[in-house]
């Protein structure tokens, strides 16, 4: 055999191997297909009788027959869909009553399956329908190293108020992407009392790496009972914690607040300055303005800008400061007046946020 015949053999292996996969590809799809044309009619079913249900025209049970006779991913997916749209204490009898189905049994236990998949599923039932029986089992999928799992489970701090579930999503926090921590913080802002309370604690540990973190998370909540944490937190060692300080006092219109702001008006860190004016403007404290009108000629392009935005929340005397500014000696005071005061109001607000 030549050499020419053997690549002549590889490549018809290949195409018929292409096109194998292409029958597979096509035959999936149509078994996909006639399995969902002959479970359509219960789904169809199972939506009416869930109608009737939260209008009290039918009992439980017939809604938990219709579930029984779904295939699991579909009866899961109809209770995702249906949680959302049912009050909760509507919805709570039904969750306690699946306990008993023999179906539901089976997805609690894939909590502890060896494929992601059905952890998956059964974060997500967990999400729609978790008891309080049930928290031991969230507690694993929430530290599961599937990012689809922890990311499913954590929204079963919906249904279950567990300072154990609570904890480990708040740990969990710092270590994850922006996106996944908005949708995490979120979830934990849904039980913000126990929140406040651990994050009053882990806000003391000055060495823990995603200190950061949980002061963004903490300045987010706008809660009155984290003020003088924060504010403790301006004196901290590492500038990104001060950062996080400064921009989340501007919330609180204290004292103690407002001397923190003005110590870190004057911090080595151009970031921090930059929040702590912005903070200020926040506040807009009549006996901060001559600091604010000093921030404009700070050597930073970055506090300058704060500086000049944070004038505008000042109301007239900031403007007056403003257009003072905007015919002074300094040339890169008088740059930045301008830029401010050619700003349209709506642009003003977006920026000033």
């Amino acid at each position: 055999m030549t050499g020419r015949h053997f690549l002549a053999v590889v490549a018809l292996a290949q195409g018929a191997l292409l096109v194998a996969l292409i029958i597979l590809i096509v035959l999936n799809r149509w078994f996909r297909l006639r399995r969902l044309a002959r479970v359509h009619p219960r789904v169809v079913a199972l939506n009416a009788a869930m109608q009737r249900w939260v209008l009290g025209a039918v009992d439980l049970g017939t809604v938990l027959a219709h579930l029984a006779r779904l295939p699991t991913p579909l009866a899961v997916d109809a209770l995702v869909s249906w949680s959302a749209r049912v009050p909760g204490d509507r919805w709570r009898p039904l969750a306690a009553a699946l306990r008993g189905q023999a179906w539901a049994r089976i997805v609690r236990s894939n909590a502890a399956s060896g494929r992601w998949w059905k952890r998956l599923e059964t974060a997500r039932f967990f999400a729609a329908a978790a008891t309080p029986e049930d928290a031991p089992r969230v507690l694993k999928l929430l530290n599961d190293g599937n990012p689809a799992v922890h990311i499913a489970a954590v929204g079963t701090l919906e249904r279950l108020e567990s300072a154990a579930l609570t904890t480990a999503a708040l740990e969990r926090l710092p270590r994850l992407a922006s996106t996944v921590g908005a949708y995490y913080a979120g979830m934990l802002r849904r039980s913000r009392p126990l929140v406040v309370q651990l994050l009053l604690k882990m806000l003391q540990r000055n060495d823990d790496p995603a200190l950061p973190r949980l002061a963004e998370f903490a300045g987010r909540l706008n809660e009155p009972a984290l003020r003088e944490r924060l504010t403790a937190l301006g004196a901290h060692p590492d500038p990104e914690v001060r950062v996080q300080a400064a921009r989340s006092l501007g919330a609180f219109p204290h004292a103690e607040s407002i001397a923190a702001l003005r110590r870190l008006a004057g911090d080595a860190a151009w970031a921090v300055r930059a929040q702590a004016v912005r903070a200020l403007g926040m506040i807009a404290d009549p006996a901060t303005l001559a600091l604010v009108r000093h921030a404009l000629r700070d050597p930073e392009w970055w506090v300058r800008i704060r500086a000049g935005l944070a004038l505008t929340r000042f109301g007239p005397p900031g403007r007056d400061i403003l257009l003072q500014d905007e015919v002074g000696a300094d040339q890169g005071t008088r740059d930045m007046a301008r830029l401010v005061l050619g700003l349209s109001p709506q642009a003003l607000a977006e920026y000033a946020a």
